[in-house]
């Protein structure tokens, strides 16, 4: 990519964070409404989001055989160490991007991406930036984690239960964000944006510094009367409702307590008040690492025997499954 300078601006690019089912996609549509190319080729809708992905479809496959080759599944809970986005199995990953990042959206003033699990990979996406000269913005959609687990137990009972949704929650959203400090930044509340889309898509704009324009505008309006429809709100807990709730990490409540401050204009990313609470929090998480990592491998273990009927837990899985139903 050819230097900055004033007839060649840097390029822009926009990442959508945020932990999976708190409306990542949603809200990845809604930044296209304000102007930002998000390409022309998206992961299909499936069952599990029959609205759409608005993923790129080069960059997510990309994106997921990075996280399998740092041995992550979509549930994983193991922290990462800091020495993997410099090993040589990463290595040859920021090149490969690079290039597709070129192929696809080469010409484009200011594009995005979204993957659920970009938050997992957020030190690779700035190593990414930095070395191709681009310069980042970040979308952080949040849901409340009682919302997040409701949803997620729609799709998967065990990942849905309150206290595994919030462990998924923390090692999704905790150890990175502290990467953002001093980053062009919006947090989006999901249930805010589908109450008031319009108001939410103008302030999105705004924080991202994207002009609104008449074209704009008249997307904005799309998006809110088109795209919207009835039924995306299965629940709706408030911030008081987290407090009250007995069976919450309160990690995850100190969090998403800081989060939702953000996401109301209650404060402002720039504020140390934010980010000296935030290492409390991450110091906390990482306290929890080999803890993590046993879970991780316990859960991996599960799941094996639930479709290996010759492993030695096969057989304790299928008695607890029949005294369930007892």
């Amino acid at each position: 990519m050819a230097p900055a300078n004033e007839s060649n601006p840097r390029q822009r690019a926009v990442l959508v964070l945020g932990a999976g089912r708190s409306g990542t996609s949603i809200i990845t549509r809604a930044m296209q409404a304000t102007g930002v190319d998000l390409g022309n080729d998206f992961k299909p809708p499936s069952r599990k989001n029959p609205s759409g992905f608005f993923e790129d479809a080069a960059l997510l496959k990309l994106s997921k055989r990075l996280r399998r080759t740092l041995g992550l599944r979509p549930d994983s809970l193991r922290l990462l160490n800091e020495s993997v986005w410099s090993s040589p199995q990463v290595m040859p990953y920021y090149a490969e991007f690079a290039a597709t990042i070129k192929e696809r959206f080469g010409h484009a003033p200011i594009w995005g991406f979204k993957y659920a699990r970009t938050m997992r990979l957020l030190p690779f996406w700035v190593r990414l930036f930095e070395q191709m000269d681009i310069s980042p913005s970040y979308v952080m959609p949040v849901r409340n984690p009682l919302s997040v687990a409701r949803s997620r137990a729609r799709l998967d009972a065990h990942r849905g239960q309150q206290e595994n949704s919030d462990l998924e929650w923390l090692v999704n959203v905790v150890p990175y964000f502290g990467q953002l400090r001093g980053q062009q930044l919006v947090v989006v509340d999901y249930d805010t944006l589908v109450e008031h889309p319009v108001a939410q898509l103008e302030r999105m704009a705004t924080r991202l510094g994207l002009p609104l324009t008449d074209e704009t505008e008249q997307e904005i309006q799309v998006f809110a009367g088109q795209f919207l429809k009835r039924g995306l709100q299965h629940t709706r807990f408030s911030i008081d409702d987290l407090k009250k709730a007995d069976d919450i990490n309160v990690l995850v409540r100190n969090a998403y307590g800081w989060l939702d401050q953000l996401a109301r204009d209650d404060i402002q990313p720039t504020a140390s008040a934010l980010w000296d609470a935030w290492e409390e929090v991450n110091v906390g998480v990482a306290a929890l690492a080999p803890v993590l990592a046993r879970m991780d491998s316990l859960n991996r273990e599960l799941r094996y025997a639930q479709w290996n009927p010759l492993s030695p837990l096969s057989a304790a899985w299928n008695l607890a499954k029949r005294l369930r139903r007892r």
